[in-house]
């Protein structure tokens, strides 16, 4: 009877670290959470002939702390709003939390940085040609590439697209952007379909 007692306390006491830790959630959707954990640790219990004890503890072992959990769920709920949205701040701050738990994450939030840049670079070329026309442009000076201003003081740099770069940055840009937004959007799709807590 004690260890049942002390067992439905380990559970209580994890519960309500977990319900602290997901504070700025709606309360709708912490007592979704905490029911859901609750759940997952009764149809363990369920499911073992071992000790209760034992199960419970290994059950909340294999759930992590009560503090990394909450980040998850706040995570998971970043990522879900930004990919309904496409916002570009939101794109921008889900991907960037998710770049800091692994590789994928972080090849995500290069790619959105890499994208926006891109687009902002030739939309920016496009605004600007007519007001500095000898110093906005997609310039070549051996061996690299350079999209925007370039000083007057460097010297052998070639203009490869001249007034080109005004259509062709109104037409890049916006699907730059575009298309960036649709790929992480997609890539954390992918993401949280493949996730789970348990």
């Amino acid at each position: 009877m004690t260890t049942h007692t002390d067992t439905r306390a380990q559970i209580e006491r994890y519960l309500l670290r977990l319900r602290t830790a997901l504070g700025r959630l709606p309360d709708a959707e912490k007592a979704e959470i905490l029911s859901d954990i609750r759940n997952h640790i009764e149809e363990r219990l369920a499911a073992s002939s071992e000790g209760h004890a034992e199960i419970v503890a290994q059950t909340i072992a294999a759930l992590g702390s009560p503090e990394s959990l909450a980040a998850s769920y706040h995570r998971e709920r970043l990522m879900a709003r930004a990919s309904a949205s496409g916002a570009p701040p939101a794109l921008l701050d889900a991907t960037f939390q998710w770049a800091l738990t692994g590789l994928r994450g972080f090849l995500a939030f290069l790619a959105l940085l890499f994208g926006y840049s891109l687009g902002l670079g030739f939309l920016a070329c496009a605004l600007l040609k007519p007001f500095l026309p000898e110093h906005i442009g997609l310039w070549m000076d051996p061996p690299f590439f350079s999209l925007g201003y370039i000083a007057p003081s460097i010297r052998g740099a070639r203009e490869l697209l001249g007034w080109w770069i005004v259509p062709i940055g109104y037409t890049i840009g916006p699907l730059a952007l575009i298309w960036t937004t649709r790929l992480v959007q997609w890539l954390i799709s992918q993401r949280r379909s493949q996730s789970t807590f348990f």
